[in-house]
């Protein structure tokens, strides 16, 4: 259904995005100040590296976004209509949470260089806003629910390693809703990115 270059094309996507997100979680803690996030959050956004390490999580959950379709496009035939709608779950959710990314990484710094109070975490009119709240935690939740309800069913098709979908779903689960603590999303984005390398090997090679 679709060339090799198609597949490559996603493949390294996936690498790269791979790459990004990795260093997008370690240098966020090593470059920026995290231990002001509780009183002083607007200090760690207006640090000179939030743009540089927020800039490698946005490129990264974008290029997530392109490298997913090659892994539907891989096994469309074989996908139940279950896969399929786990897919477009998915796909809704990854746009949810790269708008929410993208907000922050470059509105985030002009709303706390005008009124630092606006992006205080525990009375600013932002953070505590119960809508504002729901509606991050609903668009990890929808990826993470939609991307296991994909994963499970790309499982089935055996389109690739069984262990390489298992990290993927995994990793997702564990660190896109972001409820989880700080140890716990570690382990699930480096679960994530090598199953991003890994599919994206698989697709590079795809015949």
């Amino acid at each position: 259904m679709m060339n090799k270059n198609f597949f490559r094309v996603t493949g390294i996507a996936n690498i790269v995005s791979a790459v990004c997100l990795l260093l997008f979680w370690f240098l966020y803690a090593i470059l920026l100040p995290i231990n002001e996030v509780p009183t002083n959050y607007h200090l760690l956004i207006l640090d000179p590296d939030w743009l540089l390490v927020n800039g490698l999580g946005v490129i990264g959950f974008v290029l997530a976004l392109v490298g997913i379709l090659g892994i539907f496009f891989k096994q469309f035939n074989n996908l139940t209509a279950l896969g399929m709608f786990g897919f477009l779950i998915t796909v809704v959710g990854q746009v949810l949470y790269n708008a929410g990314i993208y907000y922050e990484t470059f509105i985030w710094p002009i709303l706390a260089e005008s009124d630092p109070s606006l992006v205080t975490l525990s009375s600013g009119p932002i953070y505590s806003n119960p809508v504002f709240f729901m509606m991050q935690m609903l668009a990890g939740s929808i990826y993470a629910i939609g991307f296991l309800i994909f994963g499970i069913s790309t499982y089935k098709t055996k389109s690739f390693s069984k262990w390489t979908i298992l990290l993927l779903v995994i990793g997702v689960v564990l660190f896109i809703p972001g409820f989880f603590p700080y140890l716990v999303r570690t382990v699930g984005i480096v679960a994530y990115a090598i199953g991003l390398i890994w599919v994206g090997y698989t697709l590079i090679k795809q015949e």
